[in-house]
Parts: C-alpha cells; sequence; structure tokens
C-alpha cells in the first residue's frame, strides 16, 4: 500500500474537490492532505515470518485545511472522520483496504496556516489486505 493509493481513496470519497499527498506550498482553501504518519510504531509479524502476514498497516495522517471558519473546517473533518469509520473492504489501485482505524476518537484542533486558515488532523491506521492484490 503507498500513499498516493491512500489519497485516491480519499478523493474518491468526495468530501473535497482538493485532495493531496507530500507537501504543497500553496494549498487551495477547502482541502484534504493526506501524510505519512511521523508516529513511531513498533514492527510486528506474524508468527512464521512477514510471507504468512494476510493483511498490514500503514499510519497516514489527513489534514483538513478548510478555511477561516472554525465551524465549516470542524464539519469537514468531522465528514471525513465519519467517512473514514465507515470504509470497509474498498478495492483501489489494485489494493484492498480492509478498513481505516483512527488513532484518536475525533480530529484534533491545529490551530491555524500563517494565513489563518482553520486545519484539524486525524490520525489512522489504513489497514490493507496482503496478497494477490495486496502485495
Amino acid at each position: 500500500m503507498m500513499l498516493s493509493d491512500v489519497r485516491d481513496y480519499v478523493e474518491s470519497m468526495e468530501i473535497s474537490e482538493n485532495v493531496y499527498m507530500g507537501k504543497l506550498d500553496a494549498k487551495a482553501e477547502c482541502s484534504v492532505g493526506v501524510y505519512n504518519s511521523k508516529h513511531r510504531r513498533d514492527y510486528t509479524t506474524a508468527i512464521g515470518g512477514p510471507a504468512l502476514r494476510s493483511y498490514d498497516a500503514k499510519y497516514v495522517t489527513f489534514l483538513v485545511h478548510w478555511n477561516k471558519s472554525p465551524r465549516d473546517t470542524e464539519k469537514a473533518a468531522n465528514d471525513l472522520f465519519n467517512a473514514v469509520i465507515q470504509t470497509r473492504d474498498v478495492a483501489v489501485n489494485g489494493q484492498v483496504i480492509k478498513f481505516i482505524q483512527p488513532l484518536v476518537s475525533n480530529p484534533v484542533d491545529v490551530g491555524t496556516d500563517d494565513a489563518g486558515i482553520c486545519e484539524m488532523v486525524i490520525e489512522a491506521a489504513v489497514i490493507y489486505q496482503k496478497g494477490e492484490q495486496g502485495k
């Protein structure tokens, strides 16, 4: 599972017309960014080794970069959060996302950027199938 697969899935949710990954210097209002998580996770594997593992996890951060209204930004972040927690067995780019597990109970307010645009983040683990489609 690549970050681009997660980005493409978020775009298919149609929560925002502007979905990007990685760093963009000129973020459009009402955007969702998808980033590799910077949080450290312990390595785990199946008994018998990695070849026997049927699923894996990709840790990501969703950044909701909306507008100057905290109310609108929170609504957009909650819409994304609710769409994320309803994800089950979704195929994207030859990969199967089994589910997405948020790591916190709701979106986190991270304040505003230099232009005064409100932002919220959702940290999550994207659990995906390994094997034929999930190589």
